[in-house]
């Protein structure tokens, strides 16, 4: 199959994105999507991103996104990806509060000065919210923030959590000594617990609100320079056992930073920015 593909790069906190707008065009169907994905993301061959989005029409939303990553999966939810959906259908369509449908439900987003402000929901901790995403045996109520896994010869111990993706997240004293991509290849090789994969993010504490992470993502096969959910993963799970104080956490990414507060409501809000680079038009066979 041969396509013309007109798109727009976008970055959120360095964490980049081809985009596709197929709001009022033909959408691609999602067999092509994966493979235009393992293309596209190509950084020597062709545009390279940790992901390809289509932006598409559903009911009730301002637009639906499909992010579908470099291993050719369609991921559930993408923090900085939908931050970089927003400031695009923000332009678009001159709106500074949008309504964005996910895999993981729809998602509030509204335009600040900061950026974009996302609420991303609660970060589930039960067994039950991670069904999927690990086999352990036990009850659907478990408590998931004490888990145990295997990264070469060291035994890693954090908190497994969903916050529209699957992260564990585990404590660092220095997280720039971590062998991030090694530790997460590792991890991931383990296809009968984690049939697909996790994301894991290393957290060091910096100050009493203030993180510092590194993430691999099970979709790109390695270290990203941000990760969204990650970053809502990792503050809410420091809230939760203590490593900070109360109120916005301050999280440090390799590409920039984010504030993640939790609403009354329970709810997890990520705030961070997100910028065009560039527009381009490629003719890709597939």
């Amino acid at each position: 199959m041969r396509y013309d593909i007109g798109f727009v790069k976008y970055q959120g906190c360095g964490n980049d994105f081809v985009i596709k707008d197929e709001l009022d065009g033909p959408q691609t169907p999602d067999e092509d999507r994966s493979l235009l994905a393992k293309r596209l993301t190509d950084r020597h061959f062709k545009v390279g991103a940790d992901g390809v989005i289509f932006i598409e029409r559903a009911p009730g939303v301002d637009g639906s996104m499909r992010l579908f990553e470099p291993a050719g999966n369609e991921a559930d939810m993408c923090g900085n990806g939908i931050r970089c959906v927003a400031e695009y259908l923000s332009r678009r369509l001159g709106k500074s509060e949008l309504d964005v449908l996910t895999r993981d439900g729809m998602k509030h987003i509204v335009k600040t000065k900061d950026g974009f402000r996302v609420d991303m929901g609660k970060v589930r901790t039960k067994r039950a919210d991670l069904k999927g995403y690990i086999t352990d045996r036990g009850g659907p109520a478990d408590s998931m923030l004490d888990v145990r896994a295997k990264a070469r010869k060291r035994m890693l111990r954090g908190a497994l959590v969903n916050s529209g993706e699957p992260h564990f997240v585990v404590p660092s004293a220095e997280v720039d000594t971590e062998d991030v991509t090694a530790i997460g290849e590792s991890v991931n090789k383990d296809k009968a617990r984690f049939p697909g994969g996790v994301n894991i993010s290393f957290v060091q504490t910096v100050g009493p609100h203030h993180i510092k992470i590194r993430t691999y993502e099970r979709g790109v096969y390695g270290e990203t320079l941000a990760c969204g959910t990650g970053a809502t993963a990792s503050a809410v799970v420091a809230l939760l056992l203590k490593w900070v104080e109360p109120g916005p956490v301050r999280v440090t990414v390799l590409g920039g930073e984010m504030t993640i507060d939790i609403a009354d409501d329970g709810h997890a809000h990520m705030t961070g920015p997100a910028q065009e680079e560039f527009e381009g038009r490629l003719t890709i066979e597939i």
